[in-house]
C-alpha cells in the first residue's frame, strides 16, 4: 500500500515510492528507493521536504499515515472548498472571438523569445521595449478573454520548453493579477518579469539543462544560479522595473526558507514574488519534460494544495485556483455520460460545470463529432465525472484547443 507520512516518521529501511518534491524544480534527489540511513533523512529534511510516499510492501510500515486514497479524497475536498465563490467573468468576448488575436499574440512572442535568447546567449545587450509590447498585448488579450491564452498555453513541444514556458508563466500571471484586481502597470511589470525569468538559463550549459537522469551536486548547484545570473542581467538592463526584477529573483524562494537563491521566508518576498513561485510550480508540473511526464491540469491544482501553507503561501493558492477554476481550460474530463469532453472554458456561475468540448466516447472507443456544450445551462443534460489522464485514451488535448 502507498501512504504519505511526514518527514519524522520517515526511517531506514522504508521505501519511498515518491518524495512528492516536485515543487523542487530540477532538484537532484532519486524519485524513489529504499532508505539506507538516518544521514539521507537529514538531508531530506534539510532540503525542505516535510511529507513523502512510501510503499509499505516493500519496505518498513507505519500506521500512523494516510493511504494514497484517503489523500486523494483530502485533496479533492479541499479543492472544491478553494474553488467556492464564483469566478470572475472571463472578458467581453467568447473565447472564439479572441482565439484570432490570441494566435497572432503567441505567435509573436515565440518570435520575440526566440530573439532575444539569441541575443543573450551571444552576450548582445536586452531590448526592453518588445516585451513592453508585448506584455501590453497580452493584457488586453487577457482582459477581452482570457481563456484564448491559456488554450494556447497547453499546445507544447518538448524542445521548445524554456520559450514556452516563459510564455505560459506570463499569460497564467495575467490571468491570476486579473482575478485579483491588481492594477494594469503592476499587472505588466510581473508579466515583464515572468517572461524573462528564466533568462539566465542560457547561461547553463546545455548538457546540463537538459539531462534526462538525475543531477550530481555540482550540476544542481550549477542548474540553480540561473536565478541570480536572471536577477544580475535584469539589474543592469536600462528601463526594467525593480518589481520586474523581484518577479524573476524570487520565482524559486519558498516561503518556509528552502527555496533559492536567497533562502527568503515569508514576508521576506514579495506579493508577486509568491504568486509567480505558485504559476511556475504549476506550469511546470503540467509540462512533458526529458526528466517527467507533466500531471494534468486538475491534479497539478491538488497538488499545489498539497504544498501549500508549508513551501507555498496558502491563501495564494486558493485564489489561483478560483482564477483557474477546478478544471482548467485545456483539461479532459469524464461526462457521466461516458463521453469524454475537453474544458474549452471556465462557467463564471459554477466551477464544476464549464463549457466543454464533446470529442470521444468511451464506452464505444471512437471519436464523435465535436459537440460544444456549456454545462452551467439549466438545459444541459449531462455533468463532469471526473478528470481524466489523456495518455491513457491517446488523446492530444492540444488538437482540439486552437
Amino acid at each position: 500500500m502507498i501512504k504519505r507520512i511526514t518527514i519524522d516518521k520517515l526511517r531506514p529501511k522504508m521505501y519511498v515510492s515518491d518524495l512528492n518534491c516536485d515543487w523542487i524544480p530540477h532538484h537532484n534527489m532519486p524519485k524513489e528507493g529504499r532508505v539506507p540511513n538516518q544521514a539521507l533523512i537529514e538531508e531530506l529534511k534539510r532540503r525542505g521536504i516535510k511529507e513523502v510516499y512510501i510503499d509499505t510492501e516493500r519496505g518498513i510500515d507505519e500506521e500512523d499515515a494516510l493511504s494514497q486514497k484517503e489523500v486523494e479524497s483530502e485533496n479533492q475536498n479541499k479543492l472544491n472548498k478553494a474553488a467556492k465563490g464564483y469566478m470572475d467573468p472571463a472578458g467581453s468576448v467568447s473565447v472564439e472571438e479572441e482565439l484570432f488575436k490570441a494566435n497572432k499574440l503567441h505567435d509573436k512572442a515565440k518570435g520575440i523569445m526566440s530573439d532575444v535568447l539569441t541575443d543573450v546567449k551571444f552576450g548582445r545587450p536586452l531590448e526592453t521595449e518588445a516585451f513592453d509590447d508585448l506584455a501590453d498585448g497580452m493584457i488586453d488579450s487577457v482582459m477581452r478573454n482570457h481563456n484564448a491564452l491559456a488554450c494556447l498555453g497547453r499546445i507544447r513541444q518538448k524542445d521548445n520548453y524554456l520559450m514556452e514556458h516563459s510564455i505560459n508563466l506570463a499569460v497564467l500571471m495575467g490571468i491570476f493579477a486579473k482575478s485579483m484586481k491588481i492594477d494594469r502597470e503592476t499587472m505588466h511589470q510581473t508579466m515583464v518579469g515572468a517572461l524573462l525569468h528564466d533568462i539566465g538559463k542560457i547561461m547553463i550549459p546545455d548538457d546540463i539543462l537538459h539531462k534526462p537522469g538525475k543531477l550530481d551536486n555540482n550540476e544542481f548547484a550549477r542548474i540553480k544560479q540561473h536565478v541570480v545570473f536572471s536577477r544580475e542581467l535584469l539589474k543592469k538592463t536600462p528601463g526594467i522595473h525593480p518589481l520586474t526584477v523581484d518577479v524573476a529573483a524570487q520565482h524559486h524562494e519558498r516561503i518556509d526558507g528552502s527555496g533559492y537563491p536567497e533562502g527568503l521566508t515569508g514576508c521576506q518576498i514579495c506579493r508577486e514574488g509568491k504568486m509567480v513561485a505558485i504559476t511556475d510550480v504549476y506550469d511546470a508540473i503540467t509540462a512533458d519534460r526529458c526528466y517527467h511526464k507533466g500531471l494534468a491540469p486538475t491534479a497539478a491544482l491538488k497538488k499545489l494544495l498539497e504544498w501549500s501553507g508549508s513551501h507555498l503561501e496558502e491563501s495564494l493558492v486558493h485564489k489561483f485556483i478560483r482564477s483557474m477554476g477546478i478544471y482548467p481550460v485545456g483539461s479532459l474530463v469524464m461526462m457521466e455520460s461516458e463521453r469524454l469532453a475537453v474544458v474549452i472554458e471556465a462557467s463564471e456561475k459554477d466551477q464544476s460545470r464549464p463549457i466543454v468540448k464533446i470529442i470521444y466516447h468511451s464506452r464505444l472507443k471512437q471519436f464523435i463529432p465535436a459537440q460544444v456544450i456549456d454545462l452551467s445551462k439549466a438545459t444541459s443534460q449531462d455533468s463532469i465525472k471526473n478528470s481524466v489522464d489523456p495518455d491513457k485514451w491517446r488523446i492530444k488535448v492540444s488538437d482540439f484547443l486552437s
